[in-house]
């Protein structure tokens, strides 16, 4: 009996202790029993925060305001902490108040300890704008009176159209150097938002390095403002200068332009005061014009000799002024008189204040001289694979003498340029080619060897060396290489140049008369 007593008391311990063992990890035990407790308590949900418009009102004008409430259901919280994502679109004050800044989208949002947070989106829009200006009706004076690149025939300013632009016209191809100046009256003194329509491909991270910007003489910063890409160039998005003072009367906006600039379109005022605002039209100009021979669209000059550039516009040429972009090729003194200097072209501007300038394109030959007999490459029977070209923007320097050439960069196999001319008597005359290296010329082209001359079905063997030197480029400039002494018939002759392959650039073959 004594044991039996004495069992009892064990068996009740060992089981108080196997209950303690249960309440709590022990050393060296489980703990996944504790975790699982501290996870479950952990992953209650938290009630969400809803937000809800006064008036349902997400889209605001500028300066505008609507009043938002945080809610969990349909009961609404205090103590919420609200926040905008974009202060310069959108502010909220920790009542829930927003008040509308700039153009753009901002999400609010509503925080509260034990809640989980949330959001809403608002969007702000401009005010109609007050009054809408169009940048062609600036002054139009680039530093040179025109607009536009060599490419595009150098358009002036007052010609041109382009693009989508909201009335079919924009401004395009500033450039570096070029100003704009837009004249507008303002029946009030007032703060306005200004705002350009642009357009950029490629848009400008910093426009404080393309182009400078003054108000009635007062720059406005441009260091930081990005104007985004548009995605092509006549896309038109608002590029803001910001609120500028403007005043009473007459105003001047004036851009100068410091690499080439976005095609501008409008300019807008956006401004709660109220004025109007007009374009003061910009004094009238005459365009200085050149005197040319009928449907001639440049002038024509020669090597060694002088030509006399006339006005029509103005007939009186005091403070006139004449500059050539290629001296080079040729030059131009204070009179307009031209020198050629070289094979190719150049452009001659010419200024006077108060007009819009001029822009003449000079194109210099070598001056056929009497008896002389020019075969122009391009007139060839068969050109086959060469290419020709007669906008003398591609491929060597010019078609020097007669505007056109062709050029052999894709000959792969044989080939033969065939003409025909006629003589007016049996003379000996002395061949020289005219023609340029390509970029797929990797060699000299050597005449006689990488190219067989034929006059009358008779080869004609260089007296000397007679080559065209390889310079690997696009834009190599023409050179004459004399071939030698030939005998030309009286009436037509032949004439013939064969490629077993590979071919230069070639401009004319001329026949010169020995003196």
């Amino acid at each position: 009996m004594k044991k039996a007593k004495t069992l009892l008391p064990l068996a009740a311990l060992a089981l108080a202790l196997g209950l303690a063992a249960c309440d709590g990890p022990q050393p060296g035990g489980d703990e996944s029993d504790a975790a699982s407790t501290s996870v479950a308590a952990s992953s209650v949900a938290k009630p969400k925060i809803t937000i809800s418009a006064e008036g349902d009102k997400k889209t605001l004008i500028v300066e505008e305001m609507v009043q938002l409430t945080a809610k969990e259901g349909e009961t609404a919280l205090t103590g919420v902490e609200w926040k905008s994502s974009n202060e310069a679109v959108a502010t909220v004050d920790q009542t829930g108040k927003v008040t509308a800044v700039g153009p753009g989208d901002a999400s609010i949002s509503a925080t509260k300890e034990g809640y989980n947070k949330g959001s809403i989106s608002i969007k702000v829009n401009r005010p109609a704008a007050l009054a809408t200006l169009h940048f062609e009706d600036a002054d139009h004076y680039a530093a040179d009176g025109w607009w536009g690149s060599a490419a595009e025939g150098w358009e002036p300013t007052y010609a041109r159209t382009e693009g989508n632009a909201s009335d079919q016209k924009c401004l395009a191809h500033l450039d570096a150097g070029d100003k704009e100046t837009l004249t507008f009256t303002s029946s009030a003194a007032i703060k306005a938002e200004l705002v350009i329509m642009m357009a950029s491909s490629d848009g400008v991270t910093d426009m404080s390095t393309v182009m400078g910007v003054k108000l009635n003489n007062a720059e406005i910063a441009m260091t930081g403002k990005a104007l985004a890409s548009t995605g092509d160039n006549n896309t038109f998005k608002e590029f803001s200068l910001g609120e500028q003072n403007l005043v009473a009367g007459d105003n001047t906006l004036e851009l100068s332009f410091l690499a080439s600039a976005p095609y501008i379109d409008d300019l807008m005022f956006y401004s709660k005061q109220q004025s109007t605002i007009a374009v003061k039209a910009a004094p009238a100009k005459e365009r200085i014009e050149v005197q040319l021979e009928a449907e001639a669209t440049g002038l024509k000059a020669y090597i060694g000799e002088d030509t006399q550039i006339t006005l029509t516009k103005p007939t009186d040429t005091t403070g006139v002024s004449y500059a050539s972009d290629k001296e080079t090729v040729a030059t131009v003194d204070e009179t307009g008189k031209i020198h050629g200097v070289a094979l190719g072209t150049a452009n001659i501007t010419i200024k006077k204040d108060g007009m819009y300038s001029a822009r003449v394109e000079v194109t210099v030959e070598k001056k056929v001289l009497a008896g002389e007999i020019r075969v122009e490459a391009e007139n060839a029977a068969d050109i086959g694979s060469f290419h020709s070209y007669t906008d003398r923007t591609t491929g060597i320097q010019n078609g020097h003498s007669g505007g056109a050439y062709i050029t052999g960069y894709d000959v792969t196999g044989p080939f033969t340029l065939n003409y025909t001319f006629e003589s007016p008597t049996a003379q000996q005359m002395t061949l020289v080619i005219a023609g340029a290296s390509h970029y797929q010329m990797s060699e000299d082209f050597v005449f006689g060897v990488d190219g067989i001359i034929k006059l009358n079905d008779q080869v004609v063997t260089p007296s000397g060396e007679a080559k065209i030197e390889s310079n690997q480029q696009m834009g190599a400039p023409t050179v004459e290489v004399t071939i030698g002494t030939v005998n030309v018939l009286a009436g037509p002759n032949t004439f013939a140049i064969e490629f077993p392959e590979r071919a230069p650039a070639l401009d004319c073959f001329r026949f010169l008369p020995i003196a």
